[in-house]
């Protein structure tokens, strides 16, 4: 029996509070769009100008109650200097979005979390991104397992010098970070 992910709000609070921190600490002003912001969490307790919260869920929090990849297109990044994005898995659909709109500006900070495992899939996006996708059903868990490369990878094609980021092994790996757009 191959491990399936589970779902988990949050489940490195404390993590993901400091590296928010960290990734505004140098902010003159903050406008928060959070794409997953589920109960609010993670920006409750952190000093923002302007916050911003979309989740499917409701009753969680004080959000727009929408599915994030049905509104995206509408939303007008310049409004906004950081972008929280804490999905389950890895959204490499949202990342190509974010850096190639032509409306986001730079400077602005993208907060990351990656989750991977080798059974977990891979979206249709990064497969069409790395040109595999004629191919992934052969060995799924060998791309699987390289995710979390091939958003790196991504970041680099996009011309992203610089990711600050920690990383926790378990059964998954998991990676907390952030990087600037240039």
């Amino acid at each position: 029996m191959s491990p399936q992910p589970t779902k988990t709000d949050n489940k490195s609070i404390a993590n993901k509070i400091f590296i928010r921190k960290e990734a505004i600490k140098n902010l003159k002003e903050v406008r928060v769009l959070d794409l997953f912001a589920g109960r609010n969490v993670l920006w409750n307790n952190i000093k923002t100008d302007k916050y911003f919260g979309i989740d499917i869920a409701t009753n969680k929090g004080k959000n727009l109650n929408a599915d994030t990849r049905q509104v995206f297109d509408s939303i007008d990044l310049s409004e906004f200097n950081v972008i929280d994005c804490d999905s389950y898995g890895i959204a490499f659909d949202l990342y190509k979005k974010i850096l190639t709109n032509p409306n986001i500006k730079k400077g602005t900070i993208i907060i990351y979390t990656l989750i991977t495992n080798e059974f977990t899939k891979i979206q249709n996006e990064a497969k069409k991104e790395f040109n595999f996708k004629h191919f992934y059903y052969k060995v799924p868990s060998l791309f699987n397992a390289r995710a979390i490369e091939f958003f790196y990878e991504m970041l680099a094609n996009y011309e992203i010098k610089e990711v600050n980021y920690y990383a926790i092994r378990d059964k998954f790996d998991k990676h907390y970070g952030y990087f600037v757009i240039n």
